[in-house]
C-alpha cells in the first residue's frame, strides 16, 4: 500500500502530525512519502492522500488550499484530511474552517479532523505577533500525539477493510 502525506504550514508543528502518521503506517508496512504540497502535481499511484494545514486567521495555508485544487480536477484516491489549530479561545467549534470545508466537498474526503497545534510566540514574525497577541490564542504545545496516533490507525484499518470511512 502507498500513501501520500502533504503538510502545509509556516512553524513545524503541522508537518510534524504529519511525520507522526507517517510512523504509524510505516510500522504496519506501509509506504509512505511525506511531499509538501507545492511539490505534488499528481496523485495516480497513490492507494490514498492525507492533507493537512496550519490554520491562521481561521484559513488553510495557500499550499493546501492549492493543492486541493489541483487534486480535484482528477481522479485521486481517497481523501483524508487535517487541520492543525486554531489556538483561540472562542467557543466556535473548530471544524467550521470554511477552507477545510470547501476540501471536504470537492474532495468528497473521507474525514476531516482538528487537531491542536504548537504556537511558540519567539518563533512568530513581528506581524504574526501582533495578531497573536490579540487573538486570544495561547502560547504552548498542545499537540496530542494519542489522538493523532489513534486517527492514523482509523485510517489504514478503513484502508485494509477496503471500506473508506472514520
Amino acid at each position: 500500500m502507498r500513501l501520500l502525506i502533504c503538510t502545509a504550514g509556516r512553524h513545524g508543528a503541522t508537518h510534524s502530525l504529519g511525520q507522526e502518521m507517517g510512523r504509524v503506517f510505516e510500522h504496519d508496512g506501509v509506504d509512505v512519502d511525506m511531499r509538501a504540497p507545492e511539490s505534488v502535481t499528481r496523485v495516480d499511484g497513490y492507494d490514498a492522500v492525507i492533507i493537512g494545514s496550519a490554520v491562521y486567521s481561521d484559513r488553510w495555508v495557500p499550499a493546501a488550499k492549492a493543492l486541493v485544487d489541483r487534486v480535484s480536477r482528477s481522479d485521486h484516491p481517497p481523501v483524508w484530511l487535517f487541520s492543525c489549530g486554531p489556538l483561540h479561545s472562542s467557543d466556535r467549534p473548530v471544524n467550521v474552517i470554511s477552507d477545510a470545508a470547501h476540501a471536504v466537498s470537492v474532495l468528497h474526503a473521507i474525514a476531516h479532523r482538528t487537531f491542536p497545534g504548537r504556537l511558540e510566540p519567539e518563533e512568530l514574525s513581528l506581524g504574526e505577533r501582533q495578531i497573536f497577541e490579540n487573538s486570544g490564542a495561547v502560547a504552548g504545545d498542545f499537540r496530542d500525539w494519542v489522538l493523532v496516533c489513534n486517527w492514523a490507525r482509523e485510517i489504514l484499518a478503513c484502508l485494509t477493510a477496503g471500506t473508506p470511512g472514520s
